[in-house]
């Protein structure tokens, strides 16, 4: 079943929204062009990445400004976790994940 999340016109860089599916907390991002979904809980000390900046294709959190390559999900700081992507789908023009 497919979840909307947002619409594309609304997508722009920079963008950052939580959302919470079926109990889980996700995060959406528009960096580069590119939007990404995951969860929203950093990898290094499960602080939610809300309101997390965003730089030439990096997450850096807010609790503690460990950065995260948006496209590898690989940290910049010896963090060994990784950030867990979701899969975005697409319906019409909205973005939204399948539950």
């Amino acid at each position: 079943m497919f979840y909307p999340l947002e619409r594309l016109m609304n997508l722009y860089d920079g963008y950052q929204r939580g959302f919470t599916v079926n109990g889980h907390s996700l995060l959406l991002v528009q960096d580069n062009g590119r939007c990404y979904l995951l969860r929203n809980t950093c990898p290094h000390q499960q602080a939610p990445l809300t309101h997390a900046t965003m730089n030439n294709g990096y997450l850096r959190c807010p609790a503690h400004g460990m950065e995260f390559n948006l496209m590898t999900g690989k940290s910049q700081g010896g963090c060994s976790q990784e950030l867990q992507f979701i899969a975005i789908a697409y319906e019409g023009n909205q973005l939204g994940v399948e539950i």
